[in-house]
């Protein structure tokens, strides 16, 4: 039996590779992040192309070289698509096209018409070393930088990083073929520094797919970790997400940190919007609540639904002052405004700012009594905490 040549080997290793790894992100193709897809495809046409390349000798040279070469282009033209949606980016489509038409013509002409293997290799890395450059560019870039340390922003990185390195081996490669300085032959008996630019090509996309299956894996990661912080109906924080974050800020402010401040918030005389005009109408009020209520906060200001119709607000580094001024802003924006059908509302609030030895149940109770207070003396209006007679009893709104 004749033994099978390292090219050849590898070629095999990587195809099988390149199954496996399309196996794993066909199984994502339905999760709904864009550019999943174009991997898929990308990966599909890269195993196909690493197939036809495997088969050289077997098969016409026109499906082992043109085919299996513009396959592979395609795939890698394929997977920047992907990783530019991916990223919220526009993929260089025109560009792309025209590439890999420019890869087919050139391994025709310099195959058919004027056999010059250095220069069919040339062609193909002058068309990989630049997408490889394109992708590492976007993944580099684009990646999320505001994601906390261990959310999947060093998978960006790694993956763009390799991609860089792919294309600066193709470059050589192409300047060296140029050159003549890798001998090639003109089967798959190749040795010395040709087989480590055959390996590079061939493992390139299977090691970029590795890179994007982490990185679908930590988008859908953040995607149910804010499924499970946002409130459905208002897009506000959760009343658990809430909490965990005045949690932290009352920790810092333990610490030494400026003290915040809360605004515990209610729409005035809910029910009967719900009783009038329907419950649609009600959701619609909370909904434009919300909106108004982001509108006018600071930077950093936090909003959550605490349920039904009462929300609170964390205000790091804030005075009473302070504080009831965003809340006056807040009510007087949600008075003026009207919505369909003539649906008007208004809001009472209650404003705490936090002191030493305060849990956030402490503070939430204070909050929650200058609403009372807000209440009962008319409605339409924001009370802080140290007004006469504020530590009214009530049954806190956080336990």
């Amino acid at each position: 039996m004749a033994q099978m040549s390292l090219p050849l080997a590898l070629l095999v290793i990587t195809t099988a590779l390149g199954v496996m790894m399309l196996a794993i992100i066909w199984s994502l193709r339905r999760c709904g992040l864009p550019g999943v897809r174009d991997w898929c495809h990308a990966n599909l046409t890269a195993t196909a192309a690493l197939a036809l390349f495997a088969l050289r000798g077997m098969v016409p040279d026109l499906v082992s070289i043109v085919g299996a070469n513009v396959a592979l282009a395609w795939a890698m033209a394929q997977f920047h698509t992907g990783a530019a949606r991916f990223c919220g980016r526009e993929p260089h489509r025109g560009w792309l096209l025209s590439g890999v038409i420019g890869v087919g013509a050139g391994i025709v002409y310099w195959h058919y018409v004027n056999d010059q293997f250095y220069l069919r290799v040339a062609v193909v890395s002058a068309f990989h070393a630049p997408v490889c450059t394109l992708i590492g560019l976007i993944l580099i870039r684009h990646r999320p930088r505001q994601w906390p340390a261990g959310h999947g922003g060093g998978h960006y990185l790694t993956a763009g990083l390799f991609a860089l390195a792919a294309a600066a081996g193709h470059a050589a490669r192409g300047v060296l073929s140029v050159l003549r300085v890798v001998e090639y032959t003109n089967g798959l008996e190749t040795q010395g520094l040709n087989v480590f630019f055959l390996t590079l090509g061939a493992l390139v996309l299977p090691a970029l797919t590795m890179s994007a299956v982490l990185m679908i894996h930590d988008a859908m990661v953040r995607r149910l970790e804010a499924i499970a912080n946002t409130d459905a109906l208002t897009g506000v924080l959760s009343r658990k997400a809430w909490e965990d974050l005045a949690r932290r800020e009352l920790s810092r402010a333990e610490a030494g940190g400026p003290a915040p401040s809360v605004l515990m918030i209610d729409i005035d005389r809910f029910k009967s919007v719900n009783d009038t005009w329907g419950h649609a109408a009600g959701d619609a009020v909370l909904q434009a609540f919300a909106t108004v209520a982001t509108g006018h906060l600071r930077p950093g200001d936090q909003l959550g639904r605490m349920g039904g119709e009462e929300f609170v607000v964390l205000l790091p580094r804030a005075t009473s002052a302070q504080a009831a001024a965003v809340a006056e802003r807040i009510r007087a924006a949600a008075e003026a405004s009207t919505l369909v059908e003539g649906v008007r509302y208004t809001l009472s609030a209650g404003v705490a700012t936090w002191a030493r030895g305060d849990g956030l149940e402490q503070l939430a109770a204070r909050a929650d009594a200058a609403l009372y207070r807000a209440k009962m003396t008319g409605r339409n209006r924001v009370q802080w905490e140290d007004a006469p007679g504020a530590h009214a009893e009530r049954t806190p709104a956080l336990a």
